[in-house]
């Protein structure tokens, strides 16, 4: 997957107008780059079936090494995080702590992930949280019955925001963010949803959010849990206007794993943009929402503030707050 990986990081610098004037700035030591994924460069791995695991070369950091020779990344940070289906936004997160910690000036952060194998399809299979053949991913519907596993990847630039002529108003700041871990189940929330409730609550921070683009995977408990856990974290928010969207891409485009998080990222930037939050794909009865809505239909509205989370096997947990300039 390290070629889908290379795509979105070179997809992300052009939309940054970055392909020219930031070659040389991507080759100092000033310039991190930070890999999200849960499994690393699958296709590659797999094709050497005869070789011990722990004699080839392909282990999770191989991704990062491929992306950056891709892009002509140079000596600066260099990290692979593997946090099962939060590894992208742990490398979003990571990237931020770069720099604001004065290890890095800027930082590209992608998320790849390549898992459509008999291997791993099964082993979801047995933990009986795929959707049955033959029935779509219900994120957050009634009817709900398991998880899509799909591919993809994403990549994003990060800046400082207050470098001199290097933001605008119209650019989407990262203004919060908070990570944890559920070790209430291997590969199941916390059933009362405590772990998500508190990392959404230290993402938005008690101000009003206009979107939370939730980890809504379809799978039975889970989605409960989350649902449950959005209610109680926006309990806090005192209501203003319209209640805050909440929407899952999983029912339009499966579950990328490590790489959702940071594609949830993406598509919030696109929301707060285009101000359009998409129908939730296959949602025909929502669960019950006392202080959100969940929709079937695309809705037209103005995003100023906007809440990514995700969530994975072995309760890695975070969530990201975005804000517009």
């Amino acid at each position: 997957m390290s070629a889908a990986g290379l795509i979105a990081a070179r997809e992300a610098l052009a939309a940054a107008s970055l392909t020219s004037s930031y070659q040389g700035a991507i080759s100092t030591d000033r310039t991190a780059l930070v890999v999200g994924t849960s499994r690393g460069p699958v296709d590659e791995w797999l094709d050497f079936p005869e070789l011990s695991r722990l004699h080839h070369g392909f282990g999770i950091s191989t991704l990062a090494a491929r992306l950056a020779e891709g892009v002509g990344h140079g000596n600066g940070p260099r990290l692979t995080f593997c946090g099962a289906c939060a590894s992208g936004l742990h490398a979003l997160i990571h990237a931020a702590m770069l720099i604001e910690h004065g290890d890095a000036d800027r930082a590209l952060v992608v998320a790849s992930e390549s898992s459509l194998h008999p291997v791993f399809l099964q082993s979801f299979r047995r933990l009986g949280v795929l959707a049955p053949k033959g029935f779509r991913c219900r994120p957050f519907d009634v009817s709900r019955n398991g998880l899509l596993v799909s591919e993809a990847a994403a990549a994003i630039t990060l800046e400082r925001s207050e470098e001199p002529g290097k933001s605008a108003p119209g650019d989407i700041i990262l203004d919060g963010r908070a990570f944890a871990g559920d070790a209430a189940h291997l590969t199941g929330f916390d059933p009362d949803g405590a772990t998500i409730r508190r990392v959404l609550s230290e993402a938005i921070g008690g101000g009003p959010v206009d979107l939370i683009h939730a980890h809504g995977t379809g799978t039975v408990t889970n989605d409960a849990a989350e649902a449950s856990a959005i209610d109680a974290a926006l309990s806090d928010i005192a209501a203003a206007g319209e209640r805050p969207s909440v929407y899952s891409h999983k029912g339009a485009i499966g579950h990328s794993l490590g790489a959702s998080g940071l594609i949830s990222v993406v598509l919030n930037v696109m929301m707060h943009r285009r101000g359009v939050v998409p129908g939730n794909a296959g949602l025909e009865s929502p669960l019950p929402l006392a202080r959100a809505t969940l929709s079937r239909d695309a809705v037209s509205r103005t995003i100023s503030r906007s809440i990514a989370c995700a969530a994975g096997f072995g309760g890695a947990t975070a969530a990201v707050s975005l804000r517009t300039r």
